[in-house]
């Protein structure tokens, strides 16, 4: 009888050491592995240098000859990270960043531009006295106040993202659906 009752003891203390959690707290759940969903930097410029370090001063990747290589506009960049403004990305091989002005963070899920809503975007106004339109293009009227003046917004200006129609992007202004040109605007978080 003492041999059965180590023996049983050494059965519960082996087991207690297989499963350190459940033993420990029985009363948890079981934890599970969740894979996490894969991010992407899509490009949207054209000419975008990407850079070894997450500022403009730093120098940019380039062939043997010293040109620089640029990822075309709509390339699907795999994402590392963010640093300020900038997407730290691989690109052939390369960690290597890229400016949040010439690129946007996609979940990958979509063949669209739309942005995941989860997240929360805005359209930044890089030009100087830039107008919205009422419409996705150039033959659409400007936006104006009520007394019909012309609506400039100022450099630096976020409008919150709601999606993007031909080359600009949509966006809430005091309430209201205007555009702007993606040649004078890009996306941040």
């Amino acid at each position: 009888m003492k041999h059965l009752l180590a023996s049983f003891a050494m059965l519960s203390m082996l087991l207690a050491v297989s499963s350190p959690a459940q033993a420990a707290n029985p009363g948890t759940p079981e934890q599970t592995s969740v894979q996490q969903q894969k991010r992407y930097v899509i490009v949207n410029g054209v000419n975008v240098r990407l850079r070894f370090a997450p500022n403009l001063n730093s120098s940019w990747l380039h062939d043997a000859a010293g040109k620089p290589i640029h990822a075309p506009k709509g390339t699907k960049l795999t994402y590392l990270g963010q640093e300020g403004d900038f997407y730290k990305v691989k690109y052939a091989g390369n960690e290597v960043y890229i400016s949040k002005q010439y690129s946007y963070l996609s979940d990958g899920t979509s063949t669209t531009t739309t942005k995941p809503a989860k997240e929360s975007f805005y359209v930044v106004i890089n030009g100087v006295n830039v107008r919205l339109r009422t419409g996705p293009g150039t033959n659409y009227p400007y936006f104006t106040w009520n007394d019909g003046s012309p609506c400039y917004l100022p450099k630096g200006s976020y409008l919150k993202y709601l999606g993007e129609q031909n080359d600009f992007y949509k966006a809430d202004y005091q309430g209201k659906t205007v555009f702007v040109s993606k040649k004078f605007s890009y996306l941040t978080k």
